[in-house]
C-alpha cells in the first residue's frame, strides 16, 4: 500500500511538472485558463471545472473565463449564468488561500435551487492570489468526494503557478525580453553620447523660412491722364502687350458735349469776326473791335483744341512692351478715378525681383549678398536662387496681419526667371552656427520670454 502511495505521489508530481512546463509556454491568458480547466484533471478528479476571473476595476465582481470540455463557452447558457452567480457569491463570501468543499446545504436558497440540475455532491472551491497577494479569481470543479491532503498540497501548488503566469501575463512581463546593461551594451551606448555631443559642435549654415512673391523690378506704373470714369478695358490680366497698344478709355460723353459747344463758339467767334471785317470800312467801332474780336477766336480755338486733347487722352496705350499686371478687370470697369491714380503697371517678363516677408520671430543675422532659395508654390520640386539685396530696417505689419521684415532678392540666373505673381516659400542663409544652436535656438528663445531674462 505504501508503494501503490508512493507512485501515485510520483506520477502527480510528474504531472505537475509537466503542466508547469505548459504554463510557462502559454503566450494568453485563454491558454492559460484553458489549461486549468481541462488538464488539471491529470492532478484530481472532477466532472466539470469553470475557472472564474476577478474584474481589475469593479470590487466584487468578475466573470467565467472558461469552462471545461470547451474551447468557447456561450455566456448566455443557464449552466454558465448559474455559475457566474454561485462564483461571484463564493468570492465575496470566502476569502481564505486554501481550497475549500462546498455542498448544497452552504448557499443560499436563491442559489441552491440550481444545484440539483447543474451541481454535483460537492463543489471544490480553489482561490488564486498573484505572487503580491493580489486576489485573481479561483477555479472551481465538481467532484463526488473530498480532497485527499495531498491533491490540495499539489493542487496548491499549480495554482500558485496559475496565478502567477496570470498576473504576468497582464502585466506584460513577458512581452518583451529584459534588457541587460552588460559591459559592451554599455560601451556602445557610451560611444554613441559621445558621437551626438561631439556632432553637437558641427558647423551648419543657419536658415529660416519666409512667404515670398515674384514681383517685377522698375515697372511702368499707368496712370490715369485726368478725371474721369473707367468705361471699358481692352487688355487682360498678365497679357502681354506692346509699345502703343491700347489699355483702356475713359468714359468720353463729357468731352464730346464740351467739344460741340466749343466748335460752336468757335463758329460764332469767326462769324463774329468775319461780319467786323466786313463793316471795319465805313464803320469806326466795328473796325476797333477787331482786335478783340479776334483773340476771342484765339480763346475758342485754344478750348476747342484742349477739348480735342482730353478726348485723345482718354484712350490710355501702353508706353512700354511688357506684361500687364492689374486686378479684375470687373473691379475696374466704371470706377470713377482722379488725375494722377494708379491704375496698373506694365512690367518686362525679363526683368523680376523676389519679395519675402520675414516674421519678426524668425529674424535672424542676414549679412549683404546672402543666398536665397525660392521653391514655387506650383512647382515644388524647382527652386531658384537668388542674392539678398535689399532688408527693411523696420518690421511693418502684412496682409495677413503679422509683423515682418520685407525683403528683395535678386536672381542670379537671368536666363531662367520665374514668372511675375508667382507665389512660395523662400529659404533665407545666413551665417555658420553649430548644429546646437541650429537645434535649440527656438526653444531657448521661448525659454526666455517665459522666464524673463
Amino acid at each position: 500500500m505504501a508503494e501503490a502511495g508512493s507512485e501515485q505521489q510520483l506520477k502527480a508530481l510528474a504531472n505537475l511538472l509537466l503542466l508547469q512546463q505548459r504554463l510557462r509556454e502559454a503566450s494568453t491568458e485563454a491558454e492559460v485558463g484553458f489549461l486549468l480547466v481541462n488538464d488539471t484533471r491529470t492532478l484530481v478528479e472532477y466532472r466539470s471545472a469553470v475557472l472564474w476571473l476577478a474584474s481589475a476595476t469593479r470590487p466584487g465582481g468578475g466573470y467565467v473565463a472558461g469552462v471545461s470540455g470547451a474551447v468557447e463557452h456561450d455566456d448566455h447558457a443557464p449552466y454558465v449564468q448559474w455559475m457566474r452567480a454561485l462564483c461571484r457569491d463564493l468570492s465575496q463570501r470566502y476569502d481564505e488561500p486554501e481550497p475549500k468543499a462546498w455542498q448544497k446545504s452552504d448557499l443560499p436558497e436563491s442559489l441552491a435551487g440550481g444545484w440539483d440540475n447543474h451541481g454535483d455532491k460537492l463543489l471544490i472551491w480553489c482561490p488564486m492570489y498573484s505572487a503580491s497577494g493580489y486576489y485573481l479569481g479561483a477555479l472551481a470543479f465538481w467532484c463526488e468526494k473530498p480532497l485527499l491532503e495531498a491533491q490540495q498540497r499539489v493542487l496548491k501548488f499549480w495554482l500558485s503557478a496559475a496565478g502567477y503566469s496570470i498576473s504576468a501575463l497582464r502585466g506584460k512581463a513577458f512581452a518583451r525580453p529584459r534588457f541587460v546593461w552588460n559591459r559592451r551594451r554599455k560601451a556602445i551606448a557610451a560611444g554613441v553620447a559621445v558621437a551626438l555631443l561631439l556632432m553637437m559642435f558641427l558647423p551648419v549654415r543657419l536658415s529660416v523660412l519666409a512667404q515670398a512673391e515674384i514681383i517685377a523690378r522698375d515697372p511702368l506704373v499707368v496712370r490715369a491722364p485726368m478725371d474721369g470714369i473707367i468705361d471699358t478695358i481692352t487688355v487682360k490680366p498678365n497679357a502681354m502687350v506692346e509699345a502703343g497698344a491700347p489699355l483702356l478709355t475713359l468714359d468720353d460723353t463729357e468731352l464730346l458735349t464740351r467739344l460741340k459747344v466749343a466748335e460752336q463758339a468757335l463758329a460764332i467767334a469767326r462769324a463774329q469776326y468775319q461780319q467786323a471785317g466786313q463793316s471795319a470800312s465805313f464803320d469806326r467801332d466795328a473796325k476797333a473791335s477787331l482786335r478783340v474780336l479776334a483773340l476771342e477766336g484765339e480763346k475758342r480755338e485754344a478750348e476747342t483744341a484742349y477739348v480735342n486733347s482730353l478726348l485723345e487722352r482718354s484712350t490710355v496705350e501702353a508706353e512700354q512692351g511688357g506684361v500687364v499686371i492689374m486686378p479684375s478687370p470687373d473691379e475696374l470697369i466704371g470706377k470713377p478715378v482722379v488725375t494722377g491714380e494708379r491704375l496698373l503697371t506694365i512690367a518686362s517678363p525679363r526683368q523680376s525681383q523676389l519679395e519675402a516677408w520675414l516674421q519678426v520671430g524668425d529674424d535672424i543675422e542676414l549679412p549683404a549678398d546672402s543666398e536665397i532659395v525660392f521653391f514655387p508654390n506650383v512647382a515644388p520640386d524647382k527652386k531658384f536662387s537668388a542674392r539678398l539685396r535689399r532688408m527693411d530696417y523696420r518690421a511693418t505689419t502684412t496682409e495677413a496681419g503679422e509683423l515682418a521684415y520685407r525683403i528683395r532678392g535678386e536672381f542670379t540666373e537671368v536666363d531662367k526667371l520665374p514668372r511675375i505673381g508667382m507665389r512660395g516659400t523662400a529659404k533665407l542663409y545666413g551665417e555658420k552656427v553649430s548644429l546646437w544652436y541650429y537645434l535649440f535656438r527656438r526653444p531657448l528663445a521661448v525659454v526666455r520670454r517665459w522666464i524673463g531674462v
